[in-house]
């Protein structure tokens, strides 16, 4: 249990703009580039944007504000902040390994954008041409003739590469971007049982990633505030940049029309709407303990309810913008090949590293507007990285204080990014290496592992969405809950309004029903993934990765009842007064600072140290006339 003088020296922002573009660069991710455009076009267009706002209004926007709220009123890390129940304390645990796996995979997307940025410094741009090394008889670029009446177009003495005798049917073309991404960039292998070797020019991008990660967070949230500004700010205006260039391309309105004409027969589908749930929750970045980890370091009485209507607005909005960008340019890509939009855009890596590139490529002077894109990305990326790994810093520096020492701070945090760069190295890799971190599994790794991660994490975010909502609502207790939220508006009367009459109800009632409807609709509509390239093994190994997610947050509440149980007054204490005492928020729960401790329960519980109570007798005639504030503003609103 962490003492006072340790609570004392935590950080807090410089100002609340970096809180602000923090949670907004953590929030825009590169989601909100390679997702949301292809699911909005492939959803009824402009009017997947009904389904979509409905799950923002009664999902997204109160499930922010939870976890906002939730850190900010304890001022505690997602660890040590489940002093609210100690029994749900495994899901404190369960964030942080989360935020720990989301990291690494994601760190290794970022590495291929820094990747892609520097291979667009090349003239001619590496993915515009066929005949490379890595390129295979199937290379088309626009324009080349595809049924090979020039034969010895494709002679490389180079490489070897002879296909002047190939019978070539047409039907196996594959453009230079796809072929430079999957060939040279991943030199993917057949299947994540494939064995392959270390891509060091990979690697080093990764590694150049979680550099950049330590040195934004080496200061905590006093360095991570300043870089936010930059990971943040910057790729609004290198969108809008892509954005008016994009729409003044020829063929642009091609594309924005398939990207927004409205297609309401859609909305009768029930997968569309489940989709739109899904992106709401996932772009958001809810439910991986960041929020709850950066939103703990800022001031007591902070307008969480602006940021919970603000932040979650410029979200949708920036999925839209970005969407007007990709479309624009791919409307043009497929003005000059002849070919449909819809053949030419995919979502996920593909639109990111293979479409869109080429898209660029197209444009005249190729290597600066392939460049500006790929900065933005990296960008985008670091935007979400630098959150993520902060909250498993800020978990487990408030769990365990003595990390938090001057030279034991600077030593472990740069050990936590140096173990995020070793554990990604499998996923920088051909196919295969031998990882002991992902349950001793051997020949795992590369696009594979980042694929398998990527779709089996879904699973736990979900789970752990639900549960905190339970445990801080429903087990906690609304009316606690309601009291405890007042402690920080105070007077403001909209602020309690607003609260009151839409995020209450919201997130005591629509929230897990909507969670609960999401999950049960996943199991239903589940596909498992087996194929050539994932083995029945794969599929097994990707429940066994949930459960070890997942697993603490029982065999913790287990555990603990078990604990407490076994150290009960045999005479007086049945299992059920047990349950009920370990359900209770132990006497550290609570504002940190005393003086915002201005109702009873927080200044009369008898378990609260002397330190405390003394602290608290000091102060009481401010926390009398603070809770006399409170009551009359309550009685106005």
């Amino acid at each position: 249990m962490p003492h006072q003088e340790d609570q004392q020296q935590r950080a807090t922002w410089g100002r609340h703009l970096e809180f602000f573009v923090i949670c907004i660069g953590f929030a825009v991710g590169l989601g909100n580039v390679w997702r949301f455009p292809h699911l909005m076009y492939s959803s009824g267009g402009g009017a997947f944007f009904i389904p979509y706002l409905i799950s923002l209004v009664f999902m997204g926007a109160p499930l922010f504000c939870l976890e906002i709220l939730f850190g900010q009123f304890a001022s505690r890390g997602p660890i040590n902040i489940w002093e609210i129940n100690l029994l749900f304390k495994g899901l404190g645990y369960t964030l942080v390994i989360m935020s720990g796996v989301i990291s690494i995979y994601y760190n290794v997307v970022v590495a291929t954008a820094i990747y892609f940025f520097f291979a667009s410094l090349q003239d001619p741009l590496p993915w515009t041409t066929c005949g490379n090394e890595w390129n295979t008889c199937d290379c088309r670029t626009p324009g080349m003739n595809t049924t090979l009446t020039d034969p010895l177009l494709w002679v490389n003495t180079t490489s070897g590469l002879d296909c002047s005798s190939m019978n070539f049917t047409g039907d196996r073309i594959k453009s230079a971007s796809e072929e430079y991404y999957y060939n040279s960039v991943l030199e993917r292998t057949d299947g994540i049982h494939v064995p392959g070797a270390v891509k060091w020019d990979l690697t080093l991008c990764n590694l150049l990633g979680w550099v950049i990660i330590c040195a934004a967070l080496i200061g905590g949230v006093k360095s991570m505030g300043k870089a936010g500004y930059v990971s943040a700010i910057l790729p609004y205006i290198l969108l809008t940049v892509l954005v008016v260039r994009g729409v003044t391309l020829e063929g642009a309105s091609k594309g924005l029309t398939f990207y927004l004409e409205p297609d309401f027969s859609k909305l009768a589908d029930s997968r569309v709407w489940k989709r739109a749930a899904a992106q709401i929750f996932f772009s958001l970045s809810c439910c991986t303990g960041s929020l709850t980890a950066m939103s703990s370091y800022t001031k007591f009485n902070n307008n969480f309810i602006s940021d919970s209507l603000v932040i979650p607005v410029i979200n949708c909005f920036t999925s839209f913008y970005a969407g007007l960008a990709i479309f624009s340019v791919l409307g043009f890509m497929s003005h000059n090949t002849g070919l449909g939009v819809a053949n030419v855009t995919t979502e996920g890596p593909g639109l990111t590293f293979v479409a869109y590139p080429e898209a660029l490529a197209q444009m005249p002077v190729p290597q600066f507007w392939s460049a500006l894109f790929f900065f933005m990305v990296v960008c985008l990326g670091m935007g979400t990285q630098f959150p993520s790994v902060e909250t498993v810093l800020t978990g487990l520096q408030d769990e365990f204080p003595v990390l938090r020492k001057r030279k034991n701070n600077l030593i472990f945090r740069i050990g936590v990014c140096v173990a995020g760069f070793l554990l990604g190295i499998p996923q920088t890799t051909q196919a295969s290496v031998n990882m002991i971190v992902y349950f001793v599994v051997p020949l795992l790794g590369g696009f594979y592992v980042l694929e398998w991660c990527d779709i089996f994490v879904g699973w736990p975010l979900l789970l752990v969405g639900f549960l905190q909502v339970v445990a801080i609502v429903w087990v906690y207790g609304l009316n606690r809950f309601s009291e405890d939220i007042y402690m920080m508006i105070g007077s403001n009367c909209i602020a309690w309004i607003i609260f009151k009459g839409y995020f209450e109800w919201a997130i005591f009632g629509a929230i897990p029903v909507l969670l609960l409807i999401i999950i049960a609709f996943d199991i239903y509509d589940y596909t498992p993934i087996t194929s050539d390239s994932y083995p029945a093994w794969s599929e097994a190994l990707g429940w066994l990765f949930v459960v070890a997610i997942m697993m603490w947050v029982p065999l913790w509440y287990i555990a603990r009842l078990a604990w407490a149980f076994w150290n009960r007054n045999p005479i007086t204490d049945t299992f059920w007064t047990v349950l009920h005492r370990e359900n209770q928020p132990t006497s550290y729960w609570g504002p940190k600072d005393p003086n915002n401790r201005t109702i009873p329960r927080y200044q009369t519980d008898s378990t609260i140290n002397s330190a405390e109570l003394q602290h608290l007798n000091q102060q009481s005639s401010t926390s009398q006339e603070n809770t006399d504030h409170q009551e009359n503003g309550l009685l106005v609103c």
